[in-house]
């Protein structure tokens, strides 16, 4: 998640419509229908929807200093691999002058903005999800993972950028934190990396970030795709299967056990895999700490807009249960 701060800039370009002065300035490097840009989300980018001669696309943006130009390229290479290896996902769409990925400076600041095509189809809550449901998105996760087996790129994250970026950006105060920090680092060092177990992984496969269509399930939103063990990918997909706890990671629910079976039709994965699961969910917890002190940067006003101080204080309740957290981990 972006910093509050960059969400209320990005948000003061966005009119009651939807429409955005930024959003139609960075859509100038690409073929679009004039004013149709419209808003959809901000978290850890800012989402717009559009559309060219009557098919839906979806415009992508962020600050120069949030999401590098080298990683998004990365980022795209991945997806192609992932693409010609049989895995649906959303496909770029290249601009103008033929990059996938554009920057550009405006008054705002300068972005980095890539285009995809619009995925049609459902998406769930989890307790929506039937056992075959499960086990389709445990299938397509295994696919994933088995292509990613063979890609050899750069230019992505490590497990290891990710811890050093948690040590800058922690606060020496968080004496919890950082004592996590280096616990969890002995652990990881301490587990094999081998081309069956470690990869590229999506990194954020929750239900948010899979469509269901005609043809199977496609995934979305590859931005935070990193080096990490495959098991991670799983315990990253399943926090709300856990309610995001670490102590409550269990193998024995129906719901857990179709998703792995789906799985394994298309990948092996050992029991001692499976039993690093809650290691890795501790190890997403600490990371999405210091993100959300990040975010929680600027104390909003009362005369801000409601959905600020609102924002603020339900990131400042999940931090503070992280807080708790790594005091046990720790003990």
């Amino acid at each position: 998640m972006m910093p509050l701060s960059l969400m209320k800039a990005i948000d003061a370009t966005i009119a009651n419509t939807g429409e955005s002065t930024l959003a139609n300035q960075l859509l100038t490097a690409w073929s679009h229908d004039p004013g149709s840009a419209r808003f959809f989300r901000t978290s850890a980018n800012a989402v717009f929807t559009f559309t060219q001669a009557g098919c839906s696309y979806i415009l992508r943006f962020n600050y120069d200093d949030e999401r590098r130009a080298d990683y998004i390229g990365a980022e795209i290479d991945y997806l192609q691999h992932l693409s010609r290896a049989g895995v649906s996902v959303a496909r770029p769409v290249r601009s103008l002058a033929g990059r996938y990925v554009e920057t550009m400076d405006t008054s705002y600041g300068r972005f980095h903005s890539v285009v995809f095509e619009a995925v049609s189809g459902q998406q769930f809550d989890i307790d929506e999800l039937t056992l075959d449901g499960f086990r389709q998105w445990g299938q397509t996760l295994g696919k994933l993972h088995a292509a990613a087996q063979s890609y050899l790129g750069v230019g992505r994250p490590t497990w290891q950028n990710h811890l050093t970026w948690a040590t800058e950006n922690i606060p020496v105060s968080e004496r919890a934190a950082h004592d996590t920090i280096a616990k969890l680092g002995t652990q990881l060092d301490a587990l094999p990396v081998t081309a069956d177990t470690f990869g590229l992984i999506h990194f954020d496969f929750e239900l948010d970030n899979l469509i269901w269509t005609d043809q199977g399930l496609t995934a979305i939103d590859f931005d935070d795709s990193a080096w990490y063990w495959f098991a991670a990918d799983i315990a990253f997909a399943l926090r709300d299967l856990f309610d995001d706890e670490v102590t409550k990671v269990s193998s024995s629910s129906e719901s857990f056990q179709a998703f792995m079976a789906g799985y394994r039709t298309e990948r092996a994965i050992t029991s001692e895999e499976i039993e690093q699961l809650p290691l890795f969910l501790q190890l997403n917890h600490l990371i999405a700490f210091a993100q959300l002190l990040r975010t929680l940067e600027v104390v909003p006003h009362p005369e801000e807009p409601e959905w600020i101080p609102a924002l603020w204080q339900k990131i400042a309740r999940i931090a503070q249960n992280y807080r708790t957290e790594f005091i046990k981990f720790t003990q």
